[in-house]
């Protein structure tokens, strides 16, 4: 048979939250009213412990003699060193140097070992435990929710930058098209005033009343004009030319970045579709939950600490979900109908 010391110890061992519906189912009747503290309590132990060394969280069950004396300085802020370490070595029942949750519950509460080892923990044992069970898968669909709604964002990051991307190269491919314009323009500038150059020269060819001195010099200049384009032709024709490889290989790289933000929108989409069907998944255990702890609340038993903190839980998850979806009121505080 245990005694009270190796019962106790038993309960050190316990998770935080263990620990805590422990203490809560036990004194339930004196305790109810403080009983969103011992969430608080809760939450605040296992973020300590994630800071700690083991970095255990939520699956850890003690502070060290560091990460002890920071929760206590945390509960009060106006308490000395003196008095925290005075404290800390009464809270400390086990005398291991650590601070258990349930070691901080019994000093809190001015409760002994012998009356905390056999707080009565209530004769529907099973049914709390197959409500927690439900619990439990809970707290996994929302494990994968997080991770569908991590990828979802991310996949819409990825689309907006896509979009963003085409749109730029959209952008410049109109810059390149306006440029090729007025490449064309100038070349038709040049080939009208060198066409017109070249009439001129041939009417003043053709003019019978054109000395033959004048006639000669237009002959030699228009055999010059036909023989090479002028420089300022030249130079439109090769801007024009360069102006068009541009706005092709600007159009190749358009259609690229269309193709890409076309196949981003496809992976957003898809994301979208696998949330939104993780969330229905964690509506339905959730009310899979729900209704197997108002099965337990309808029927005499203990473990009300428990209930509590499984329908807590389900007020945490539910704020997971987007707003449109929630079945609680998120801006009043948790409110427990035992």
């Amino acid at each position: 048979i245990m005694n009270d010391d190796a019962k106790f110890a038993d309960l050190c061992k316990l998770k935080y939250e263990q620990q805590a519906v422990w203490f809560l189912n036990g004194f339930w009747e004196e305790l109810k009213g403080d009983a969103e503290r011992f969430w608080e309590i809760t939450r605040h132990f296992e973020k300590l412990d994630k800071m700690g060394p083991e970095k255990k969280g939520a699956d850890g069950n003690e502070l060290d003699q560091f990460w002890s004396a920071k929760f206590i300085e945390d509960m009060d802020s106006a308490i000395t060193a003196l008095e925290r370490k005075g404290a800390l070595k009464e809270i400390d029942q086990d005398n291991n140097g650590k601070m258990a949750l349930i070691e901080l519950l019994m000093w809190k509460y001015k409760k002994e070992t012998a009356e905390v080892v056999v707080a009565p923990q209530g004769d529907n044992t099973a049914a709390i435990a197959a409500a927690q069970a439900k619990l439990d898968a809970v707290k996994k669909q929302m494990a994968d929710c997080e991770q569908k709604l991590a990828s979802q964002k991310a996949a819409k990051a990825e689309n907006e930058a896509a979009m963003a991307a085409l749109a730029a190269s959209e952008q410049q491919l109109k810059a390149a098209e306006a440029e090729l314009q007025a490449a064309i323009a100038d070349l038709k500038k040049e080939e009208e005033a060198y066409n017109g150059k070249i009439r001129a020269l041939e009417a003043t060819i053709a003019d019978d009343s054109t000395s033959g001195m004048k006639k000669a010099r237009a002959n030699n200049e228009l055999a010059q004009l036909k023989s090479e384009d002028p420089l300022p032709l030249r130079r439109a024709k090769i801007t024009q030319e360069a102006a068009l490889r541009k706005v092709q290989k600007q159009q190749k790289e358009v259609a690229k970045k269309r193709v890409e933000a076309e196949a981003k929108q496809t992976a957003l989409e898809a994301a979208i579709a696998d949330l939104e069907a993780a969330y229905v998944d964690l509506e339905a255990k959730m009310a899979d939950t729900q209704s197997e702890l108002e099965k337990i609340k309808s029927k005499p038993g203990g473990g009300k600490g428990a209930v509590y903190w499984m329908e807590r839980g389900l007020f945490e998850a539910d704020a997971f979900l987007p707003t449109s979806r929630q079945k609680y009121n998120h801006k009043a505080p948790f409110q427990f109908k035992a």
